[in-house]
């Protein structure tokens, strides 16, 4: 099948992310949102050209044809034009259900959809649809045009086909494609809520800072980023979800710290409002503890 016209369904950060990633290798994307902030994602998504942009990573001229292959609707009747779907919107069981079953009416029936779900199971979303086949798990992991890996999970009755398509659309975007077997959480997920939920409790405790946590973490495993900045990134009230549907599938261990659900009350989001466990600019770049002790002393 030949895949020009890509939809994704869900302009928060993973859908945009996928949307900027396919737009760079090709593709024409729509992105569909009822969400308040999704009119905002084309200028996130120009935001996060920039940012290449200002490290040489692309030209002006290349931003300016990424930009034009993706455009934003509230109508869901588009969704007949595409030629794959990606649904990117949150872990949400009857949410995700229901965007399924309304696509799977309206794309064509050879169109096949890929969920991006992390904590929800492939072959129970294939419930709700009549193409059970040609629905397959594909968890990229934000920020999608830079993590180079991405789980493959195939439903109970994933054709040969469909996992196919995906592994083909996957590698398109430069992503490594793992295929690991059908399990809430995956990989990914699981494991970063264990870490970042243990190290909330470090600084709960008063064992250390968000800052120390990170950067002893960050620099002992040779990451670029920690699992605090992770979080951050992805949103801790994500990260809560993750940990509540993890906590109703596996049990106690996977409860969240008291600390995360206090910043999630507290609108303390991570990068979305600027603060989460650690700060970041307007530009989304994290403030340093030294950065921030100096903007401190200057606003005295």
């Amino acid at each position: 099948m030949d895949i020009r016209r890509v939809a994704v369904l869900g302009a928060g950060r993973l859908g945009r992310g996928i949307a900027e990633c396919a737009a760079s290798k090709g593709y024409d994307v729509v992105l569909f949102s009822q969400g308040a902030g999704g009119q905002d994602a084309l200028r996130r998504i120009e935001k996060s050209l920039d940012r290449k942009l200002a490290k040489w990573a692309i030209t002006e001229s290349e931003k300016r044809l990424i930009l034009g292959r993706i455009s934003y609707t509230l109508d869901l009747k588009e969704l007949s034009k595409a030629d794959l779907l990606v649904e990117a919107t949150i872990d949400h069981f009857y949410t995700k259900q229901e965007l399924l079953r309304t696509a799977d009416h309206l794309c064509r029936p050879e169109v096949v959809f890929i969920s991006t779900t992390s904590t929800l199971q492939i072959s129970e979303l294939a419930r709700g649809i009549n193409r059970t086949e040609l629905l397959v798990g594909l968890h990229f992991i934000p920020p999608v045009p830079e993590v180079p890996v991405a789980e493959l999970v195939r439903g109970a009755h994933t054709s040969e086909q469909t996992a196919d398509i995906a592994k083909q659309f996957a590698t398109k975007l430069g992503k490594k494609v793992v295929e690991i077997r059908e399990s809430p959480g995956l990989v990914n997920p699981r494991t970063l809520a264990v870490l970042v939920n243990e190290a909330a409790y470090l600084i709960d405790e008063g064992v250390c800072t968000a800052q120390q946590a990170e950067q002893i973490i960050k620099d002992s495993w040779g990451m670029n980023q920690g699992p605090l900045e992770m979080a951050d990134r992805l949103g801790l009230d994500l990260v809560l979800n993750w940990m509540e549907q993890l906590q109703d599938e596996f049990g106690p261990r996977y409860a969240p710290c008291p600390l995360i659900r206090r910043y999630v009350r507290e609108r303390r989001l991570g990068v979305k409002t600027r603060l989460g466990f650690l700060a970041y600019n307007e530009d989304d770049a994290l403030i340093t503890e030294a950065e921030g002790k100096k903007e401190g002393k200057q606003e005295d």
